[in-house]
């Protein structure tokens, strides 16, 4: 957000007395609302109860932190300190008012991503290829829920040349009312929270209300290849959007030409503009969607592309969505692919693929965490994943949840009791030359037993990439 001083905050949440104020000529940037994202300068919103939204005074006071602005409602802890403490009615709502003129002060392209899967990798994918041009405020800590996204935008500075948010389904109409982005990225639409959206179609209505935040004549960043295209394109332009594609279809703005996975070479065309990307499979085949997407996000803004083979190549991917990590063990070394964060049928089969495509000397092992949220079809869908698991004839597939009962008798299958089972597979049953991918809804906690035994490895970062693929019979289509 702008830099402003302690006056003009207080003057913009109205609704607010001062209860303690050092000096408000004191200028402030930016907002935190949880203590492992404080920056200094932070406006800090202090927690109130047991709600979970803001960061605990005694935290604060444990770390030696005196922040130059506190936001508080109620009473106030004796252990504060601070230069200046506002108490406002409803924290949420300051924040939004926060939000709200921190967007007002944006004068430069909002890109906005959204979709079933790969909306975090692909958010973080353009922040990254767009720093190339300058600073760029991207989401932190996954923030794609109102509250996050208010945070976010208010985090933004106006020392930033591009802001990249990744929105989620829930709220979208509010979400896109605060972001009012320049650019909405779709990376595809599957099924995934269906205990809260029903079906495809209710889940591209609800994204849709993303075009609601936007002006005519701004961009709408479509896959050509998802489900629901059409409705989409027609919603995009009964708003007066301007629509591209990006995909395999030789009318799409931004298109797959060329692909050797034994090589790891894509060949994409933007525009006219031919671009070579090498070492493309390093976070899996499915990460194809995502280069193109970015360079769609390049192609609306009309920005140079000179860079982007070089942002593609250095882009580390975050936690949990596909890193490859080298472990070391007696012998030599096995290779852990984290795709722990979250699943989803559609993303499950990409991790899958990854696995696959991996080159191992020893055996591929898949650890597979229950699919949440899948409501009326988690049967269904578990049945299916384990059929597909079938023909992949991996050597070992553990699981984890009762939803994969139907996984008796699938070669190779050990059903876990519960997550922390999984640091006895990663510590004893795995050997060198192994591959193992993980991958669960983040509800099962396969995540955080992954991100304890890297921490511990001291492996907190993809070391190298898993090696380039052998496709044989599956092919980029199926991430």
């Amino acid at each position: 957000m702008a830099d402003w001083t302690l006056g003009e905050i207080a003057s913009l949440l109205g609704d607010s007395s001062w209860v303690h104020l050092e000096d408000d000529k004191r200028v402030v940037s930016g907002v935190s609302t949880y203590f492992p994202t404080y920056r200094p300068g932070d406006i800090v919103f202090l927690q109130s109860g047991n709600t979970g939204f803001g960061i605990p005074a005694e935290v604060l006071s444990r770390n030696n932190v005196r922040p130059k602005l506190v936001i508080a409602a109620g009473e106030l802890p004796a252990s504060l300190e601070a230069e200046a403490v506002l108490r406002v009615s409803n924290r949420m709502e300051a924040l939004l008012t926060l939000a709200r003129a921190a967007r007002k002060q944006i004068d430069v392209p909002v890109v906005a991503i959204t979709g079933s899967s790969g909306k975090t990798s692909t958010t973080n994918l353009t922040a990254h290829a767009l720093r190339a041009f300058g600073p760029v405020y991207g989401t932190r800590e996954g923030g794609n829920l109102l509250r996050g996204v208010a945070w976010n935008l208010s985090c933004a500075t106006p020392r930033d040349e591009f802001v990249v948010l990744e929105l989620a389904i829930g709220r979208m109409s509010e979400n896109a009312a605060l972001a009012k982005p320049d650019v909405a990225v779709f990376t595809n639409i599957h099924l995934a929270h269906v205990v809260y959206h029903n079906d495809l179609q209710t889940i591209a209505e609800r994204k849709a209300r993303i075009f609601d935040g936007m002006k005519r004549g701004t961009h709408v960043i479509l896959n050509s290849g998802m489900n629901e295209g059409a409705y989409l394109d027609r919603a995009a332009r009964n708003k007066g959007l301007n629509v591209l594609y990006y995909g395999r279809r030789s009318a799409d703005h931004v298109r797959l030409v060329g692909f050797d996975a034994a090589r790891g070479i894509a060949e994409i065309r933007v525009g006219n503009t031919p671009l070579r990307i090498e070492n493309c499979l390093r976070h899996g085949v499915h990460m194809l969607e995502n280069y193109m997407a970015t360079c769609a996000v390049h192609h609306a803004l009309g920005l140079s592309l000179d860079h982007l083979a070089e942002r593609f190549g250095s882009f580390q991917i975050a936690d949990g969505r596909g890193g490859a990590h080298n472990v070391d063990v007696e012998g030599g070394a096995f290779v852990l692919l984290d795709h722990s964060y979250n699943a989803n049928p559609a993303s499950m089969r990409a991790a899958l693929i990854h696995l696959r495509n991996s080159p191992a000397r020893g055996r591929r092992i898949a650890v597979l965490g229950a699919m949440e949220e899948l409501g009326p079809v988690t049967q269904e869908e578990h049945a299916q994943l384990v059929e597909y698991l079938r023909k992949l004839e991996l050597d070992r597939v553990y699981t984890l949840g009762e939803e994969f009962a139907c996984a008796k008798g699938l070669p190779g299958h050990v059903a876990l009791e519960h997550a922390d089972k999984l640091q006895d597979v990663l510590r004893s049953d795995v050997r060198a030359d192994d591959v193992i991918m993980v991958k669960g809804s983040h509800g099962t906690g396969l995540y955080h037993v992954v991100n304890r035994f890297l921490k511990e490895q001291n492996l907190s970062k993809s070391v190298r990439p898993a090696g380039q693929a052998m496709v044989r019979d599956m092919d980029a289509r199926e991430a």
